[in-house]
């Protein structure tokens, strides 16, 4: 059996579900909210690797028994082990493109998810139960995962900080924007998981940060935005949510650190 554990269709969580959607194979859907802890309860998976998922609060992916955390990962084991369309080329070459770009787009969704959060999830949590909310972070191990948190309940993110959050975002995107100038795809002519890997990280930045993306500054980061959401994989994708604003569901994300 084929399931996966996910939230609003948005970063590490869309990834999967493009993927699993290009492959058109059945799986079964299990919906949790990140920000009301379900991660934490009974019904969720649980294993050292998952506690220590480089994503944070992202999905898990179970076939046969088998659990499978930290998107990218996800990404590669859909693309090799389940049938239907290819997504990974053939070319020893465009495969190390896309794992490059597996490493270098880490950083980019670390940075994406700290933007987001602060802007849609920290105001929810100042108007909702604040003791709650103290509770459940209190009770998140590891440390690291529960001090992202905590900042966030905390506004520690001054002004000074974002900014170097987006000057550093920033940079990066112009890597993209470079690398798409060359061929409509990332990792080559073809098609792959570095495309759904890129777009389920930028697809939301257009409104969230404009500043950086736009027609001026990214016109192609703009075009390659509208092929994906031209495909019906990713139209299926993005129909699993719930809010119908999946654009604004943001948790905490992944750790710079382990991938930088």
């Amino acid at each position: 059996m084929l399931e996966l554990y996910h939230w609003e269709p948005n970063g590490y969580f869309l990834k999967p579900l493009i993927a699993l959607e290009e492959k058109q194979v059945p799986f079964v859907s299990h919906w949790f909210d990140p920000t009301a802890f379900e991660q934490y309860g009974s019904e969720f998976p649980h294993s050292v690797e998952i506690a220590l998922n480089l994503d944070r609060e992202g999905p898990v992916l179970r076939h046969d028994g088998v659990q499978i955390c930290g998107s990218y990962f996800m990404l590669e084991y859909i693309a090799e082990a389940l049938p239907g369309l290819e997504l990974y080329a053939a070319d020893p070459v465009q495969r190390y493109t896309a794992r490059a770009w597996g490493q270098r787009l880490a950083a980019i969704g670390a940075d994406v998810c700290l933007l987001g959060s602060v802007r849609y999830l920290q105001p929810r949590f100042a108007r909702g139960s604040a003791a709650h909310v103290e509770s459940a972070v209190a009770k998140i191990e590891p440390l690291e995962r529960r001090l992202a948190w905590r900042a966030l309940l905390d506004g520690g993110y001054d002004e000074r900080a974002l900014a170097a959050v987006r000057d550093r975002l920033g940079f990066a995107l112009q890597r993209i924007e470079a690398a798409l100038v060359a061929s409509h795809w990332l990792a080559g002519p073809t098609y792959s998981v570095a495309d759904i890997d890129a777009f389920a990280l930028i697809w939301t930045l257009p409104e969230l940060v404009p500043e950086l993306v736009n027609a001026r500054s990214t016109p192609h980061i703009l075009l390659f935005l509208e092929r994906m959401h031209a495909r019906s994989a990713v139209q299926r994708a993005l129909g699993y949510s719930r809010s119908g604003r999946p654009q604004e569901a943001f948790v905490p994300g992944a750790e710079p650190s382990r991938w930088g």
